[in-house]
């Protein structure tokens, strides 16, 4: 795989308000760039996990990126296959080096399939593995283990009625499996989330069918050795489902998050609850609002019981496409104290969310169309002290380029861009012989021979954002990132 190297011009946003550190960054290319998992390093640095289709090797890759504890960018390189791959978390141990947990189709024995990456600390891929049946997995949240395994929690489809079950798969640093669970009843069911409790056991959220073709919130407590001690099924009427779990400021009690149908007709509200660590569901509530509210991930932060939560809301006060992002802060009593805005003009998605070393927090995620009207990967630090950045400045933008393709992709123009789905696309150089038209998904669109100049009709396709993807025998591809608007 090749390295990508970020054009940088960086000014730090918020800076030293009272010598923390806040900032918000967008990082893309020509590419889907979405952040989904991000660990903060022993010297302050962070790395980041996703999936991107700017390396150009792939219809989408997973990725790890290394930036300073200022959000300076220090290096980025992705794995992967033919296919497409996405990292949904990145674990790591001193010493060890890197583990990616996502899921794949360039590798395994169904659509898609549970994917494990081992990187060691020079960033070089040792193996790869996926795991699943013949229908599709999908990784959601993982979990490095004592021995320097893993845990990774997620869904499958593999089973008889091709609905979603449960599945959760145990490795050992070799990346071996040492046992795997599939929970599930005559609907979908799905693991969305894993807590490490003690160093040997972990909670583990989700969601699980019940009669009357209703989900409700799902908590397991297990064993490293997959020895399971309670389940709880919650919920009042409606569907529920958890995101994401935190201790409480009572270490004999998680707060865990998610949504549900509450109080407002045909809606889905934001769901807080408490659960004792004996399995004892304690209650929960919904801080409602108009319109369609999601809590989706969560952490602790400070030291005195806080939690940050973002949520993903749509209503008539957000912008006019898709869903907006707020991080909310509530106290240890789960009480609300305030929130901070991450929203633009299309949807924006929390991937994660961790305390930093600086008794702030960090949420890493992405956005659609600040930069260049696709996606792009959000990094936002929020100092200690509720000191979040400053998001009215625009924040700051970070190109990325690969070496081998900075001549080529000059001479190519695509006009107009956005349009109503015709762009022109010129290549001054005749060194392109083939496209590809992908979307936002990495699926293959259209496919064909390239001329210098060509236009390329994608009216019939959804509003959205597209790739077309040049290639030649004796150059990289470059990839067009287009937009279709009404």
């Amino acid at each position: 795989m090749r390295y990508i190297i970020f054009i940088t011009y960086f000014f730090l946003l918020g800076g030293y308000a009272q010598g923390q550190i806040t900032f918000i960054n967008y990082y893309s290319d020509n590419g889907a760039d979405l952040g989904q998992g991000i660990i903060q390093l022993e010297d302050s640095s962070y790395i980041i996990t996703g999936s991107s289709s700017s390396f150009g090797e792939a219809p989408a890759q997973a990725f790890l990126m290394q930036i300073d504890s200022l959000g300076n960018y220090m290096w980025s390189k992705s794995y992967g296959g033919a296919g497409s791959e996405s990292g949904r978390r990145v674990l790591y141990k001193e010493g060890f080096g890197y583990y990616v947990c996502g899921y794949t189709n360039s590798f395994g024995a169904g659509g898609f399939d549970f994917y494990l990456a081992k990187i060691d600390e020079s960033t070089d891929l040792e193996w790869e593995k996926s795991f699943g049946g013949s229908g599709w997995e999908r990784v959601n949240d993982a979990a490095i283990t004592r021995d320097t395994g893993t845990v990774m929690v997620g869904e499958t489809s593999s089973n008889a009625t091709d609905n979603m079950d449960i599945y959760i798969v145990r490795t050992n640093k070799l990346g071996d499996t040492v046992w795997t669970k599939t929970i599930g009843a005559a609907g979908d069911d799905r693991a969305n989330c894993i807590f490490q409790f003690t160093d040997s056991t972990y909670l583990i959220g989700g969601e699980y069918f019940v009669d009357s073709a209703l989900t409700k919130g799902y908590m397991t407590y297990l064993h490293e050795d997959g020895t399971v001690y309670w389940e709880s099924i919650f919920g009042v009427n409606g569907n529920y489902w958890v995101n994401d779990i935190v201790l409480d400021i009572d270490p004999t009690k998680v707060v865990g998050i998610g949504g549900g149908e509450g109080p407002l007709t045909n809606e889905n509200d934001a769901y807080l609850f408490l659960m004792q660590t004996d399995g004892t569901y304690w209650g929960g509530y919904h801080p409602s609002l108009n319109g369609q509210l999601e809590y989706t991930q969560a952490t602790n932060f400070g030291s005195m019981g806080d939690v940050y939560i973002a949520a993903s809301l749509i209503n008539d006060t957000g912008f006019e496409f898709g869903e907006d992002v707020t991080i909310n802060k509530y106290n240890s009593s789960l009480g609300f104290e305030g929130s901070f805005g991450m929203s633009h003009n299309y949807p924006d998605v929390t991937g994660d969310i961790i305390r930093t070393s600086d008794g702030g927090a960090i949420v890493v995620g992405y956005s659609t169309g600040v930069v260049s009207g696709g996606n792009e990967i959000t990094v936002a630090k929020i100092g200690p002290g509720d000191s979040y950045p400053d998001i009215s400045s625009g924040g700051v933008s970070h190109n990325v380029v690969v070496v081998d393709e900075l001549d080529f992709e000059d001479l190519i123009s695509v006009y107009p861009n956005p349009s109503s789905g015709l762009f022109n696309v010129y290549a001054e150089k005749n060194v392109f012989s083939e496209f590809n038209v992908i979307d936002n998904q990495g699926r293959l669109i259209k496919s064909g021979d390239f001329n210098n100049e060509m236009i390329f009709d994608l009216s019939n396709e959804p509003r959205g954002v597209y790739f077309i993807k040049l290639m030649g025998t004796k150059v990289s591809p470059v990839q067009l990132k287009v937009l279709i608007q009404e």
